[in-house]
């Protein structure tokens, strides 16, 4: 059973407290004017993009699932499953290592339809206005029409697209292994801006606040105006980050490569606080009820309370989390390379399930509607809920046999001769065929 640890030998900063920003630029002076929030887009669905929403928190409206008592389908992509899902419109969206994105029917498990790219497509699709727009190592992000999967446009880049896009306001923010950060016009395709960074981005561009958080393989954490696009600052973390950062009430959370958890002022880049797992964070952190969760290579599974500084549990997997972590209706969800997908109670980090999937689950999940899907290594693509299946239908009932009708009372039998009389004598007469009783019918006759 997984279970709350007491002993940790670990270090954290009490309350996230002020501390020592460890290689950290200069932040600079605050604009006199803050950029203006980003409007919301109209056509969002929760859980429609990697980590749920754009700040990233991992939160989902969604039933929690306390027990999982049926897979409703299974759909067998031709390669793995990194990508995570993205739910909207009935349809669950998710990219393979077969160089495919798939559309599948979120009731039924059918392919609706399959888009091929020119390389893997291991990001995370985000779905918008009609839209579904996916990044693929051919170096392109794509716009393909979410009911058709019809290519509307596509945009080229110096690099593979491993950052999964955030889409938010007409505008679609990300990364790419050519270090510059993105943004684009959602609905033509055209480049609204572009950042240099100093090394590739892997992890998803998280926005909140009129500003766009992301971070580069070389350690960088960037916030960047979200409509000019200029820097407003960076801050450099002790190793290297593929994760996500989150964005939740004024503070930016990111772990990196060595086991740090930063916490950093959302407006000034100024640390706040440090965490120290036990060993390097490849996950994104997910945020819910004052509480952060997050995994690391070493199969631990953290906890933090923010307000307190101080951990609430620790649960531990057999092998690396490198799965985000899902929050929905109390519940937390995330996967490890030992093959299953853990579901925990939030509050007190009790396991109350776990499903083993083909392969090592690295696909981060999503829940909707109280259900929950992702991917394994080996090209699966589940989905599982918490409610009882509906019971097979009924067989139809057998037509009613017309009644018969009474049969005709048979002809009589012959009657057995007497003895016969001597040769010369004529045959006596047959006795009249009165004397006989004649058989009752086989059933009695239909009533009148």
């Amino acid at each position: 059973m997984v279970r709350p640890v007491l002993r940790l030998g670990l270090v954290l900063c009490a309350a996230f407290s002020a501390a020592a920003a460890i290689g950290q630029s200069p932040p600079p002076a605050p604009a006199a004017v803050p950029p203006p929030p980003l409007a919301p887009a109209a056509a969002l669905a929760p859980g429609s993009m990697f980590r749920a929403d754009p700040a990233h928190t991992g939160q989902y409206a969604s039933p929690p699932i306390t027990a999982v008592r049926a897979q409703l389908w299974r759909l067998q992509a031709q390669d793995g499953i990194e990508s995570s899902p993205a739910v909207a419109g009935g349809l669950v969206f998710v990219g393979s290592n077969d160089d495919h994105l798939y559309a599948i029917e979120a009731a039924t498990g059918q392919q609706r339809w399959r888009f091929r790219a020119k390389n893997d497509v291991s990001c995370s699709p985000a779905a918008a206005d009609g839209l579904v727009f996916v990044g693929s190592d051919d170096g392109n992000l794509y716009a393909l029409d979410a009911a058709t999967g019809m290519e509307k446009w596509r945009y080229k880049t110096g690099g593979d697209v491993n950052s999964s896009p955030a889409a938010c306001a007409g505008l679609v923010f990300f990364g790419s292994d050519d270090k510059h950060l993105y943004c684009l016009d959602a609905r033509a395709g055209v480049e609204k801006w572009r950042l240099k960074t100093r090394k590739g981005i892997k992890g998803s561009p998280a926005a909140a606040g009129g500003l766009v958080y992301v971070a580069g393989e070389g350690g960088e954490v960037y916030a960047v105006d979200a409509i000019a696009g200029t820097e407003r600052w960076w801050f450099k973390a002790q190793k290297g980050i593929i994760g996500s950062p989150v964005a939740a009430e004024g503070i930016l959370y990111v772990g990196d490569d060595g086991g740090n958890l930063y916490a950093l002022d959302a407006a000034t880049g100024q640390q706040k606080g440090l965490f120290k797992a036990d060993k390097g964070i490849q996950t994104s952190p997910a945020f819910a009820a004052g509480l952060l969760y997050f995994g690391d290579n070493d199969g631990a599974f953290y906890a933090i309370d923010v307000a307190a500084g101080q951990i609430k549990w620790r649960a531990k997997a057999q092998k690396a989390v490198r799965s985000s972590a899902a929050v929905a209706g109390g519940m937390v969800y995330f996967g490890s390379d030992d093959g299953c997908l853990y579901a925990l109670d939030a509050a007190t980090g009790e396991q109350r399930w776990k499903f083993r999937a083909a392969a090592a689950v690295r696909s981060s999940p999503a829940v909707s509607g109280g259900v929950l899907f992702f991917g394994d290594d080996k090209g699966g693509v589940y989905a599982l809920s918490g409610a009882e299946p509906p019971p097979p239908p009924a067989a139809p009932a057998p037509a009613p046999a017309a009644p018969p009708s009474a049969l005709p009372p048979p002809p009589p039998p012959p009657v057995a001769p007497s003895a016969l009389p001597p040769p010369s004598a004529p045959a006596p007469p047959a006795p009249p065929a009165t004397s006989l009783v004649p058989l009752a019918p086989l059933v009695p006759p239909a009533p009148p």
